[in-house]
């Protein structure tokens, strides 16, 4: 794994799968979860550009953090994030 270490790409690649992992297992649109980063994040983006960014994977760690706590979800543990890497870079 410290192949990886500084291999954006790959970084951003987790992050999107984290997002959309989550963003399935509640059944959310991307339409909704924009309405739901709106009302308890108080972030007013569009349901087009935020499945942009998650879509490829270019944001930043505040929507990231944004997008969980909108979602009432917990941040990855470090057994998640592991799992995630590894099937990622696979």
């Amino acid at each position: 794994m410290k192949k990886l270490l500084g291999d954006k790409p790959v970084w951003n690649k987790v992050c999107a799968t984290l997002v959309q992992q989550a963003r399935q297992k509640n059944k959310l649109t991307f339409r909704e979860l924009a309405e739901l980063i709106k009302q308890k994040a108080n972030i007013d983006i569009e349901p087009n550009n935020l499945a942009n960014r998650v879509n490829r994977g270019n944001f930043s760690a505040s929507l990231l953090i944004a997008i969980f706590f909108a979602m009432e979800e917990p941040l990855p543990s470090q057994v998640e994030l592991e799992r995630v890497v590894i099937e990622v870079t696979e």
